[in-house]
């Protein structure tokens, strides 16, 4: 009804504490996906998932595009582009969001070999320096689109360098700016993203 042309999927759990919980013992009552599974497992049942909802998806002529959560495991574009390859579906593609790159250790560089024709939109954000650990995401993006630690440019040329023709979307974790006027917030967002990308 509302003209969308894809849908966004997630890996789970959305929780960066049941991460912690489970790495340091703690009995996990709540939902937490494929966590406590062997590599091989969470490929299989990632993948199988993903079959299952690309198959609902193209009953509606939609594409599915998946953003791996960075403090989970199947993080990485190697991940995600062997989940999509264990689909055998065309109608699975990944979004590339910079935290979660970041996060994950994927890099420009890495970004840069990517098929375009996989990537269906991109996330563009920032974030404090990360050194290990699980990543935090309410403290590591606390901080201004284009006053963090990433080079959004070079991002953005990496993206741009494979051929990539889509949708851009800047993304803003920022709790101060989510006080602030958001029509000056989501201005000067726009002008950013359009120096990076059309500059």
């Amino acid at each position: 009804m509302a003209g969308a042309k894809g849908v966004q999927i997630i890996t789970g759990p959305v929780s960066v504490q049941t991460v912690r919980a489970q790495i340091t013992g703690i009995d996990l009552s709540s939902y937490s996906g494929v966590l406590t599974y062997p590599r091989e497992e969470q490929l299989a049942i990632t993948a199988r998932n993903l079959t299952v909802l690309a198959d609902m998806a193209a009953q509606h002529n939609l594409v599915l595009y998946l953003e791996a959560l960075g403090w989970l495991p199947l993080n990485t574009f190697a991940d995600q582009l062997e989940l999509i390859d264990r689909t055998g579906k065309d109608n699975v593609r990944l979004v590339v969001d910079f935290w979660h790159c970041y996060v994950s250790g994927d890099t420009p560089d890495t970004v840069s070999r990517l098929d375009p024709n996989l990537i269906y939109g991109v996330h563009v954000c920032d974030s404090l320096a990360f050194e290990a650990d699980i990543p935090d995401e309410a403290v590591l993006r606390d901080v201004p689109t284009g006053s963090g630690v990433l080079d959004l440019a070079q991002w953005v040329d990496a993206v741009k360098s494979t051929g990539f023709v889509g949708w851009w979307s800047p993304e803003l974790f920022c709790r101060k700016q989510h006080q602030e006027n958001s029509f000056e917030v989501g201005e000067n967002l726009r002008t950013l993203l359009t120096q990076l990308v059309k500059g």
